[in-house]
């Protein structure tokens, strides 16, 4: 077969077109730093990509809502230890009262300690952290403990989840902490040491002394396991952060560009469009019997 002036005209035209739209493509990755911006770029790049971009989003959120969650639980640690301490401050003043040479007028003084303390451990139980009561369970709009000291919250405890069927609770059993699923009731304690040194009953406050230490160790273990809960959301914050890291890697290896292939990519379409013009502007036009 015959390769006409025409024929050769056509297919250097051809090259320089090809060679310029490389170029210009070449310089779009050089200078946006993007090797695929728009799907039609690279359709499994592109694919791939946005499922990198729901891991990322998710990823980000569990770890958003489990640092946020930490925070809560450390506000509610805090308070627990105000509460451990009144509880404590109690047991202190049950011990000094038991002993038969206090007089009824230090007992009543002491029982005046008691009532304040008691109405303190009153506020301390119906904290609230962002509008919320800490230690009503799901019913956070709600106060846990009336002027009696009965709880009022739910036993059910508010999760988030952390990875598929894994949740985590982001609050403390109140209900265990204070009694009211069992144990001591903090406040029955308190009303029973007041009742005992305003009576100058050394038996009756001597009997007082173990629904304190109870209180006392029930708030200890509340703290514990707040402890616990802490530490597991810090893990699987710990791990959503690696997982989102990871697929912004991921992502950045898929549309991102390499600076230094773009750059080598771009010297090379620009020599090879320079080359394509030499060829194009060394080929004979088409001759007329060609073109008629």
């Amino acid at each position: 077969m015959r390769v006409s002036d025409s024929m050769m005209h056509e297919l250097a035209t051809r090259g320089v077109a090809n060679n310029r739209e490389s170029l210009f493509e070449a310089q779009r990755v050089a200078s946006s730093g993007m090797r695929v911006e728009k799907p039609s770029d690279d359709p499994v790049a592109a694919s791939l990509a946005r499922g990198t971009k729901s891991r990322e989003r998710r990823s980000d959120a569990v770890a958003k809502i489990s640092n946020e969650a930490v925070d809560r639980l450390q506000a509610v640690d805090d308070t627990l230890g105000n509460v451990g301490d009144i509880m404590s401050r109690a047991r202190e003043l049950a011990v000094q009262g038991a002993n038969d040479h206090v007089s009824a007028n230090d007992r009543s003084a002491m029982a005046s300690e008691i009532a304040a303390l008691r109405a303190e451990l009153l506020n301390l139980g119906n904290t609230k952290i962002e509008g919320e009561y800490v230690f009503s369970g799901l019913s956070v709009d709600r106060a846990p403990f009336d002027a009696t000291g009965a709880y009022l919250g739910e036993t059910q405890l508010k999760e988030i989840e952390v990875g598929p069927g894994l949740r985590l609770a982001t609050q403390v059993s109140a209900a265990d902490i204070f009694g009211a699923s069992g144990g001591t009731n903090p406040f029955t304690a308190l009303d029973d040491l007041e009742a005992a040194l305003r009576a100058n009953d050394g038996d009756a406050i001597h009997a007082s002394i173990g629904g304190l230490s109870a209180s006392v160790d029930q708030i200890a273990n509340g703290r514990a396991n707040a402890g616990g809960q802490q530490q597991a959301l810090m893990q699987a914050a710990a791990a959503a952060e690696r997982v989102r890291d990871e697929a912004i890697r991921r992502r950045a290896d898929l549309v991102e560009a390499d600076p230094v292939e773009s750059f080598t990519d771009l010297v090379k379409a620009e020599g090879a469009l320079r080359e394509a013009l030499a060829i194009a502007a060394r080929m004979p036009p088409p001759s007329l019997a060609e073109m008629g």
